[in-house]
């Protein structure tokens, strides 16, 4: 019995119906002589605006910290951030983490200078502001190609093991607008705030204009969160005629190191003004603004959790970041299928994606609570692949389900490699 297709519109249909709208009014009491007053002033207003068009800055300066100050779209709720802070100006241990894609990691200058990544620059501005010692420490969990439904997936693994109290945010270029990668953003979000981090989003941009901050700003304000955006600071320079694409980056994604030392000068702006602000009271809202299909993942590889029969393949696996996973080698000497078990409500399987067919399809058989929920061949080329680590969504009940998964190479393809780099599975209640 396939029970997919019955789960998906299930699912889909409390996505379609959870979307609200909120407005606000306001009554208003004049009198007759109030009006006039207030209609002959709005006519002298806007006389003198149409007469005189926003100043803009004149010097180099002027124009680079307007820049810096374009770049901070909210303070968001200080209260969070001040109390991390000030505990580090007591002595009081403060780990920075930073979670992204390879904007974050510090890709064409990390691999040869950590040091002029923007994370660490930003770092090591915190640590010399508010730190008094060693009491302030570094976490780059930065992974080339990591969208936010796989940083949620690695996020316990990468970022929560490591005991954070300040988490930068860093997805706005890798993520797509789709409702998983919303519903994983929202997901990471939630996680860090329930459990006392101080979350910072970042909005990055690409040469061609992508970035989802649009959404990913919609749910910071919802959270009340400190928000940066160096797609708005740059678009205003360009605007402007200001600063060039190549000014920034050597290619269509990644700062160059001017671009990283732009970007940690935008952020420490914020922390350079954040414990002068007056703190707002924010609620944190019980609801979410999604479906949250990935709340309570927890990511599994050889080191946590066991196949019931290997088969024909072998544990580990090639990929960066990715070493614990299972490979089926194109010499295998059989195709005995591994069998994995596990008990949650969604199963996701990370695997090694590429762009030719040097890796073969996978045969994949799903059985729920002793049903059969799903039979697939999969097939990991992508034109978009170059050896990362990509996310499948392979099952999804909306209740606890005791699911077995049997995978082997698909039929012709016994004599091709595929690398099963991890598996996520939630378990929230």
């Amino acid at each position: 019995m396939n029970i997919v297709k019955s789960t998906l519109a299930v699912l889909t249909a409390a996505l379609l119906l959870s979307a609200c709208a909120s407005g606000e009014s306001k009554d208003k009491e004049s009198t007759t002589e109030s009006a006039e007053n207030t209609a002959s002033e709005t006519a002298e207003s806007t006389q003198t605006a149409s007469s005189e068009p926003e100043k803009l800055p004149e010097t180099d300066e002027e124009w680079h910290q307007a820049m810096i100050d374009r770049s901070l779209t909210s303070f968001g709720d200080v209260s969070k951030m001040q109390e991390k802070l000030k505990a580090a100006q007591n002595g009081e241990k403060l780990n920075i983490s930073y979670l992204g894609g390879s904007i974050t990691e510090g890709m064409t200058v990390a691999p040869g200078n950590p040091e002029l990544c923007w994370a660490n620059l930003t770092y090591e501005h915190i640590r010399d502001t508010f730190g008094t010692g060693g009491n302030v420490t570094y976490n780059n969990a930065g992974i080339a190609g990591t969208p936010s439904k796989l940083g949620v997936i690695r996020l316990q693994r990468d970022v929560l093991s490591t005991d954070p109290d300040i988490c930068f945010v860093e997805f706005a270029v890798n993520d797509g607008n789709d409702n998983d990668y919303q519903m994983a953003y929202e997901s990471i979000l939630r996680d860090l705030i329930e459990r006392d981090v101080a979350v910072v989003l970042v909005f990055s941009v690409t040469e061609s204009g992508h970035s989802c901050q649009e959404y990913m700003q919609a749910q910071g304000e919802y959270y009340g969160l400190p928000m940066i955006s160096y797609r708005d600071a740059l678009q205003f320079m360009f605007d402007n005629g200001k600063m060039t694409w190549r000014d920034f980056s050597d290619d269509q994604s990644h700062p160059n190191e001017a671009g990283h030392a732009l970007v940690a000068e935008m952020i420490n702006n914020y922390f350079d003004k954040v414990m002068e602000q007056t703190p707002e009271e924010h609620t944190y809202p019980a609801e979410p603004m999604t479906e949250l299909w990935y709340d309570g993942v927890v990511m599994y590889d050889n080191t946590s959790v066991t196949p019931e029969s290997l088969g024909s393949w072998e544990t580990g696996s090639e990929t960066a970041h990715f070493t614990d996973g299972w490979t089926h080698y194109f010499d295998a000497n059989s195709n005995e299928p591994a069998v994995f078990k596990f008990r949650g409500k969604f199963v996701y399987m990370l695997y090694h994606e590429v762009s030719t067919d040097t890796r073969g399809r996978l045969h994949i058989k799903i059985t729920a609570d002793g049903e059969v929920y799903d039979e697939m061949d999969f097939d990991p080329v992508d034109p978009s692949g170059w050896g990362n680590c990509q996310v499948k969504l392979l099952a999804l009940n909306p209740v606890m389900t005791d699911y077995e998964i049997e995978v082997s190479m698909a039929e012709g393809d016994e004599g091709k490699t595929f690398n099963i780099l991890g598996w996520g599975v939630t378990q929230s209640e």
